[in-house]
């Protein structure tokens, strides 16, 4: 594990995952600072980490300079935000817009030179990308956008100099105390538990990894390393 002071930028909050994110964020030793982006103010319990600075976003499809501001200096940046509307426009712009308007004011930030900035996009095993088929009816737009999604922030990452894209593929994610029917069903398809995918993000947030698309497998595999070596 690297010792660097690392500045993290964190979105999607108030969400099941990124709250477990935000929770080992500031556990971690080698982050000493949290940006969290949101639109509502933070819980208490979160705010008065001196770890956390809660910058508030009326619209995630524009940074104002001064947002920018807060956010100088940050080496990586998790995104956690996901579209639960049935609305194909709003969908569209949760998870489209939004994370292109993110990656592209992320990759103009002032980094060190000596490393990448590291954008970490939270998608999913059912995102299903142009040109493939789509086995399962359920879903269908959301799934291709999420599909549209990842497609676009690689090529993104690949045009940018100094800017590594990362996708998370994470199967059906559970509680961290899987529950007797969780635990059927993870016999029946592949899931990972909440705090297994928090932690492999960070860790990749941190330290980088060889692969640029994650699938469910490998985040279960690297999840569960860190958490053993954190005991």
């Amino acid at each position: 594990m690297t010792s660097k002071a690392m500045k993290l930028i964190l979105t999607g909050t108030t969400g099941f995952v990124g709250q477990e994110v935000l929770t080992q964020a500031l556990a971690h030793p080698s982050i000493t600072s949290v940006v969290a982006l949101t639109r509502h103010p933070i819980p208490a319990t979160f705010a008065s980490n001196p770890k956390v600075k809660n910058v508030l976003v009326e619209d995630f499809s524009t940074y104002t300079p001064s947002v920018l501001e807060q956010l100088s200096g940050a080496d990586a940046c998790i995104w956690c935000i996901g579209a639960k509307s049935t609305n194909p426009n709003t969908t569209r712009k949760v998870t489209l817009d939004y994370a292109l308007a993110g990656v592209n004011a992320f990759s103009q930030l002032p980094k060190p030179e000596s490393q990448n900035f590291r954008f970490v996009f939270t998608s999913g095993i059912l995102a299903v990308r142009e040109g493939k088929p789509i086995y399962l009816p359920y879903a269908k737009e959301s799934r291709r956008l999420g599909g549209e999604a990842e497609t676009k922030l690689e090529e993104f990452g690949k045009g940018h100099e100094g800017l590594d894209v990362y996708i998370m593929r994470p199967s059906g994610v559970t509680a961290k105390d899987r529950s007797l029917l969780n635990s059927l069903s993870a016999t029946f398809a592949p899931m990972i538990r909440v705090n297994e995918l928090a932690a492999a993000m960070i860790d990749v947030a941190v330290n980088g990894g060889g692969s640029k698309t994650w699938d469910n497998r490998d985040l279960v595999s690297r999840g569960r390393e860190v958490l053993a070596g954190m005991k």
